[in-house]
This record gives structure tokens, sequence and C-alpha cells, in this order.
């Protein structure tokens, strides 16, 4: 259920996004005296969307890449962990 909600979302993200491009074509271009089509229109929304999605795809990989890293390099200590360097180290001291 989870997964098929992230789905949705990210549809509609896109989606909107994909729509919004092309209304700001629409409203901007012109006052740059560029006045592309609606088909025009629809296909830059759409290259700037695949790149987009494509961005946002690698820099996903690299920051899960980075985090499992992160991870293995620096995890929580447990509690016994904990209770067994101080028991060490104590008994290092008293020696």
């Amino acid at each position: 259920m989870d997964i098929m909600r992230q789905l949705i979302e990210s549809l509609i993200d896109v989606g909107s996004g994909f729509v919004l491009a092309i209304i700001i074509q629409l409203t901007i271009f012109p006052l740059f005296d560029l006045r592309p089509s609606i088909l025009d229109s629809v296909w830059i929304a759409l290259i700037f969307t695949v790149v987009s999605i494509t961005r946002s795809w690698l820099w996903r990989l690299a920051f899960k890449k980075y985090s499992k890293r992160q991870n293995l390099e620096s995890r929580e200590t447990s509690s016994k962990e904990w209770i067994r360097g101080y028991k060490e180290w104590k008994n290092n001291e008293l020696k």
C-alpha cells in the first residue's frame, strides 16, 4: 500500500510540474518575444521533465550510497558495547 501511495504522490508531483511548466512557458515566453506553439511548449516541458526526473533519481542514488557508507562507518553504539567498553577501561585503570 505504501508503494502505491508513493507512486501516486510522484505522479501528482511530476504531472503538476509538467502542466505548470507548459503554463509558465505560454505566459513567460512572449515576454521574451518567443512564441512557441502549444505543441512546442509540451515538447519543451517534456524534455525538462525527463531531465528533472533523471537528475532527481541520480541524486537519490548518490545520497542512498553515501547514507549506507555513513551508517557502516558511524553506527550507533549499543548499551552493551558501552558497558563492555567501560568495564575494559575500568579494569585497565585499576591495574
